[in-house]
């Protein structure tokens, strides 16, 4: 050890040696000893070593942390006592709060013992039987007993913790697994809550998104590992001490037993809970994973590319000249598909253009009277002649067309716009001139006379019609059936066709237009007169030659049963038809369910009428679309008779 220095300050410059100075005795040698360090004033200069404080910033800290460990309760933090509180019964004692007895329901469980015996004296100087026996009130000590009680429980360490285990105050909640915030902020409160629980201590605490692995891993080891000493005693039913008979004590212990090992498996699932949760959302497990999994990535990769790279200096010349090939074939097979998607997408406008033409048709009543339903021979050709005109229409023809209608409320304006259309198609020699007969600049009359005109014309045709009409043999209705399977509905200048079609293989005179679409309506309504020898020859052709009209003039899908016309004839009666090309009750189910899952304001993938023929058993889109037609028309026309 060395020998210690005493060195003296110089005096001050007033110092006199005649007046201030005066010799008691001389200074002894000096003497070597030893000094070892103890008690408390060696523990103060061994924590100002190692925290490296000067003495006034020691001071400073001891002061403070004194003063937290002396905290007092003072009368303006004390706590409110409640008349509900001042009622309890003393012999309810564990059902009451010892905290809120005391005052000390702010602290709780991190009251100190100084806290507590304050708490204590305080309430019994207030609460105290002899006090209140002063000013006259010597019945009410049940609250002084519940303070007693409180200091009781409070004050025995071993009580305490069994009434800290099973605190009201205790916040047991799981957090959501959806809970929205920062991870670290939720649950971080969680764990230091249930650190208080832990017999083993440092305890681990969550740490922060930059927390290594190894303390990551040592966390949730500590935690699934989690000794605590939390009981549930406090919580019994009944007491031993009630009973002197030995074996009603030993039922009561077992039965208490019972109650407190289920409740401490129920608080340990509670915690393994909130510990699995925490791990399945950690974001550094989560990470820990990422740069694990990358890890091994990578190490494969690098393998995988030593190989590649190996294989690929063999290869490169027969890869180049691989992929120059493919490149030349995916471009011609890109401009393919781009010219087919173009064409495709032409065909589209073409049809969505064709069909607005037709509903603005539709809108204008097919220029007839809002009031009055249009003849169906008259729809028919207007239809056909619509067809013809688009065939020689561009598309920037065909819209400009559909928006001169689109600007256009009037039915006149409405057709003289077609009419225009169909005169310049026929003056610049696209069109041959008998090509066109309904939209002919000279075929609309524009006079505000027009209805009655019409309905003169239709009379004055009638009366004409009546005794021109040629009777129809036999020969004659079996080519006319024939004639109509041959050029079904929609095909261009049908009528005409099959006029001349019956003419020829009959040798006699063509009919005309009107009386071929009456005599088919009257076939397919079953109501033609024939005799029975006609009959006959109907059924013999019918078996040797398939001669069923399976499509109405201006209705696309009906059918002529000759069965149902020989019953009609022979028996006086109609009866409804049972071929295989009719439409089944059960297809029409399907047809009416596909059209309520499909409306015309379904916005779903693919096309709508794909959707119903798909719906419907052995039907094309073609004939599911004729089918809606003739219903729609069959509807509208029965509302028509129905009106007049």
């Amino acid at each position: 050890m060395s020998q210690p220095h005493l060195v003296l300050g110089v005096p001050p410059s007033s110092w006199d040696e005649s007046l201030s100075f005066k010799i008691h005795c001389g200074i002894s040698e000096g003497v070597i000893r030893n000094i070892e360090p103890v008690g408390r004033y060696f523990l103060a200069h061994a924590r100002r070593k190692l925290n490296n404080h000067s003495f006034s910033e020691d001071e400073h800290i001891q002061a403070e942390a004194n003063a937290k460990k002396l905290e007092v309760i003072h009368d303006e933090d004390s706590e409110e006592e409640t008349p509900e509180l001042l009622s309890r019964d003393p012999k309810d004692w564990k059902e009451q709060d010892h905290y809120a007895i005391l005052g000390l329901s702010k602290y709780r469980w991190k009251a100190t013992d100084e806290q507590i015996k304050q708490a204590h004296r305080k309430k019994v100087l207030k609460h105290h039987p002899d006090k209140k026996a002063s000013s006259g009130n010597t019945n009410d000590d049940g609250f002084f007993k519940c303070i007693q009680k409180a200091y009781e429980i409070l004050s025995d360490s071993v009580k305490r913790r069994q009434f800290d285990s099973v605190d009201e105050a205790i916040d047991d909640t799981l957090p959501s697994a959806k809970a929205k915030g920062d991870f670290f902020e939720i649950y971080s409160p969680v764990f230091e809550r249930e650190a208080r629980f832990s017999t083993k201590t440092p305890v681990p605490m969550l740490g922060d998104i930059n927390t290594t692995k190894s303390e990551v891993q040592a966390f949730y080891d500590f935690w699934y590992n989690f000794d605590s000493w939390r009981s549930f005693e406090y919580l019994d039913k009944e007491d031993t001490d009630n009973t002197d008979n030995r074996d009603d004590k030993r039922y009561i212990e077992r039965k208490n037993k019972a109650e407190r090992a289920r409740y401490k498996k129920e608080d340990n699932i509670r915690l393994r809970k909130i510990i699995d949760q925490a791990l399945s959302l950690d974001p550094r497990i989560q990470k820990f994973k990422q740069e694990e999994k990358a890890a091994k990535e990578a190490k494969k990769k690098e393998k995988e590319d030593a190989i590649k790279n190996a294989k690929e200096a063999a290869q490169r010349a027969a890869e180049e000249e691989r992929l120059k090939k493919e490149q030349a074939e995916a471009e011609a097979k890109l401009k393919q598909q781009e010219e087919k998607k173009e064409k495709a997408n032409k065909k589209k406008l073409i049809r969505n253009e064709r069909k607005s033409i037709k509903t603005h048709l539709k809108t204008h009543n097919y220029f007839y009277p809002p009031n009055e339903p249009p003849p169906l021979d008259v729809i028919e050709m207007q239809l056909s002649e619509l067809d013809f005109l688009f065939e020689k229409l561009s598309l920037e023809e065909l819209q400009n067309v559909r928006k001169q209608l689109d600007s256009t409320q009037d039915r006149h304006d409405a057709n003289q716009i077609l009419v225009k259309e169909a005169s310049r198609l026929v003056s610049s020699g696209v069109l041959p001139v008998d090509s066109v007969k309904y939209f002919k600049s000279d075929s609309i009359d524009v006079t505000e006379n027009r209805e009655q005109k019409t309905k003169d014309i239709e009379e004055h045709k009638v009366i004409e019609e009546i005794p021109k009409e040629r009777p129809w043999d036999v020969e004659e209705i079996s080519l006319l059936i024939k004639a109509a399977n041959k050029f079904p509905g929609g095909s261009l200048n049908r009528w005409e066709r099959i006029s001349e079609y019956v003419a020829d293989h009959s040798g006699l005179p063509p009919r005309t237009n009107e009386e071929l679409i009456k005599k088919s309506k009257d076939v397919q309504k079953g109501t033609v007169a024939l005799d029975e020898n006609d009959v006959r020859k109907l059924q013999h052709q019918k078996k040797h030659a398939d001669t069923r009209i399976t499509e109405h003039p201006s209705m696309r899908e009906a059918t002529i049963d000759y069965d149902a016309i020989a019953a009609s004839t022979v028996n006086g009666s109609s009866t409804s038809a049972n071929n295989t090309n009719t439409w089944a009750p059960a297809q029409q189910a399907q047809l009416e369910r596909a059209l309520q899952a499909y409306p015309p304001s379904w916005k779903g993938e693919g096309d709508r009428w794909d959707k119903i023929a798909e719906a419907v058993e052995n039907k094309t889109k073609k004939e599911c679309k004729l089918r809606v037609k003739y219903l729609a028309e069959q509807v509208k026309a029965k509302k028509a008779a129905q009106s007049t």
